[in-house]
């Protein structure tokens, strides 16, 4: 009885392996899952259009294509920085490029956008609705490349640290201008008063910002100086 039983299980077995086997190249050789439709979505897609009518031309199944061949293609455009692939079954491929997250916004003869590496990213339309700290005065460079200003990376720390551990006053930063030389001036979103900021221990000097926002009497177009140690001064 227990060698029947056994038996009884390898033929189970045996038999899912064969029509796991055959479905494996049904949907491998199968017309059905030939490429008819393609899409890709993103800033500049429409400079790879070439690429989705060759794949259309080819009529290729969606599941022999290299996926890997094909993104390196697209990757080879130096407006192309990030590519995704994926399935629309079931005859549609489907390819995101330069889709990534922002986090903060840069105004340099248009809009863009600064990644947490620093890197120039090109403005995407799902953006437009997006609420992040706008940075001015910073010289334009090439897309993916980080804008020429050495404090821009002790800025964006800052500004990454206090998205996470103090999200109000992140969301209080409407802009960080770079223009002078020295100091970067923060503006907030609920009033017209100048912070001056050095980059050194940035997040030191947006918590001391916090505080003065908060406790000190203030006016219009007023300037506090934030770089000082345990002291915010207004300037005249």
């Amino acid at each position: 009885m227990i060698v029947v039983g056994i038996r009884k299980k390898y033929w189970w077995y045996l038999a899912a392996t064969v029509m796991m086997t055959g479905l494996m190249a049904f949907v491998q050789l199968s017309p059905v899952f030939a490429v008819r439709r393609t899409e890709i979505r993103g800033p500049f897609a429409e400079k790879l259009d070439k690429y989705s009518n060759e794949c259309l031309r080819s009529g290729e199944n969606l599941f022999r294509l290299d996926r890997k061949a094909l993104a390196g293609q697209m990757l080879t455009s130096d407006k192309v920085e990030k590519v995704y692939l994926s399935y629309s079954l079931p005859h549609g491929l489907c390819a995101e490029v330069n889709r990534f997250d922002p986090a903060a916004l840069v105004l340099i003869d248009g809009l863009y956008g600064l990644d947490c590496h620093c890197r120039l990213l090109p403005f995407d339309s799902a953006w437009k609705n997006i609420d992040l700290p706008i940075l001015t005065g910073l010289k334009n460079c090439r897309l993916f490349k980080t804008p020429p200003d050495f404090r821009l990376a002790g800025v964006m720390s800052g500004l990454l640290e206090i998205k996470d551990n103090m999200p109000e006053l992140y969301r209080q930063i409407a802009e960080i201008d770079f223009s002078d030389n020295v100091y970067v001036s923060i503006y907030l979103t609920t009033g017209t008063d100048r912070y001056l900021a050095t980059t050194r221990d940035f997040t030191a000097q947006l918590i001391k910002l916090d505080i003065a926002r908060r406790t000190v009497t203030r006016s219009d177009n007023g300037c506090y100086n934030l770089s000082y140690d345990g002291l915010v001064i207004r300037q005249r």
